[in-house]
């Protein structure tokens, strides 16, 4: 067994004598041993960050006894969040009141001196199994099944911690469209997209940090010490990034899916209610959602001031210079994916409540040969694409959704227009090249 992979026990007695026998012992059963002569020695030693597997611990030592070292090493664990070292006293002689009060503080075992080799190794092995096996079935409560972060139990107990005793970023963070991967690729592939953002959040954010899953696709993470609103959102733009790139990669080149993240925030001082601060950082993860998702919104304290002296007055006048749409091309609007659907369901609401009407037109660009270099349809569906731009008016939305597909949503088309619309389209696609290797489908349905 190597050094990297051995039990490493920490030896603490002030007897040169006991530390050599005991890690003679313990290094002849493949064990790393490490000793020290003092328990502020100990306690030094854990503060650089080291973290053995057991410590051996002597009561009877001058300046600072066993059980005092004790006490101030679980202190110490618990203000940052370290998990407990296991722990056996060593004691010279019959002594039950040491026995006592050692199992009283929460020693798990007692190892006499002078050492017995098979009796210490024994009592050594007993202990890093029995720590091992409280280990895993902790973990397996404390842990989300599908993605391996926290569970939304583990994730609340946490962070009610880590929020009283550390400034930092709370995010609050849900996937966009997410239900659209279940109902079209089914949830086989769901479940796959929420592993792969659930390795993307533990790479993404520092060790010392927590993330946990509180929901479907619900997720929370705290920041420690990170108090500046621009790097939150760029974080959730990371986050973004990396997702699509994921999704991409599990679901095919050709997922059009508007997947991505929207992130709450709320940056708070240390001694804050988690419940509270949940509850902001909600508020404005809701703010990001009515606002066309895949962003960060951070939360700010209804007290904050704002400095009107930097900002500029302006006009309706200003503002209509500025917004007015200036040499407009007379060709329909294309707009990605998530614009088009800001603005389809916008059009789609004012048609319904305004009694207009309006057409909603899909088209499939199919080989006629049932293949095609991909160079070669990337080309070809690109001219297509601007047929439907320069044919349509620019009262009309278009977007290029699957691989081979265009969805348009034509406003004042009635069921006796549409027709002349299609045809118009045809007709120049006809007198193309390309309408030999390529067939156009359509739909069409009325907004009703």
């Amino acid at each position: 067994m190597s050094l990297d992979t051995a039990d490493w026990i920490l030896v603490i007695d002030d007897d040169v004598t006991n530390l050599k026998i005991a890690g003679n012992i313990l290094s002849k059963n493949g064990m790393r041993v490490t000793a020290l002569n003092s328990g502020q020695a100990m306690l030094d030693f854990i503060a650089e960050g080291n973290r053995p597997n057991l410590i051996l611990l002597d009561i009877l030592m001058p300046d600072m006894d066993g059980f005092e070292a004790y006490e101030k090493l679980r202190d110490y664990e618990d203000a940052n969040s370290i998990s407990e070292t296991p722990i056996v006293f060593l004691t010279a002689g019959d002594h039950k009141e040491y026995e006592i009060k050692g199992l009283e503080l929460g020693a798990l075992d007692f190892v006499k001196k002078p050492f017995e080799p098979n009796v210490l190794i024994h009592r050594i092995k007993n202990v890093l199994n029995h720590t091992r096996k409280i280990k895993t079935l902790s973990v397996a409560a404390s842990t989300d099944k599908l993605t391996g972060l926290l569970n939304k139990v583990s994730t609340n107990e946490y962070l009610k911690k880590i929020c009283n005793e550390n400034d930092g970023a709370l995010l609050v963070i849900d996937m966009d469209n997410f239900k659209l991967v279940n109902d079209l690729y089914g949830h086989e592939e769901g479940d796959r997209i929420l592993v792969a953002f659930a390795s993307i959040l533990k790479h993404h954010f520092r060790s010392h940090d927590i993330v946990g899953r509180i929901g479907g696709d619900e997720f929370v993470a705290f920041l420690k010490d990170l108090k500046d609103r621009e790097v939150l959102k760029r974080v959730a733009l990371g986050l973004n990034t990396k997702l699509h790139d994921a999704a991409l990669n599990i679901l095919g080149n050709d997922m059009n899916i508007p997947l991505g993240v929207s992130v709450g925030a709320i940056i708070i001082r240390k001694g804050t209610d988690y419940s509270e601060a949940f509850k902001k950082a909600d508020k404005s993860l809701y703010a990001v959602k009515q606002n066309g998702k895949h962003g960060c919104s951070v939360y700010i304290e209804e007290d904050s001031i704002v400095d009107f002296s930097k900002t500029e007055e302006k006009d309706i006048k200003k503002w209509d210079m500025i917004l007015e749409e200036r040499n407009v091309s007379n060709r329909a609007l294309f707009l990605s994916q998530d614009s088009f659907s800001n603005v389809y369901r916008y059009m789609l609401r004012y048609v319904r409540r305004y009694d207009e009407c309006a057409y909603k037109v899909l088209f499939t660009l199919v080989p006629h040969n049932g293949s095609i270099k991909e160079v070669e349809f990337n080309e070809i569906t690109e001219y297509f694409g601007e047929i439907l731009a320069t044919t349509l008016r620019n009262s009309d939305i278009m977007m290029h959704g699957a691989l081979n597909q265009f969805m348009l949503l034509l406003p004042m088309v009635s069921e006796d227009t549409i027709h002349s619309v299609i045809e118009r389209i045809m007709d120049k696609w006809e007198e193309t090249k390309y309408s030999e290797k390529i067939s156009i489908q359509f739909e069409t349905e009325p907004v009703m």
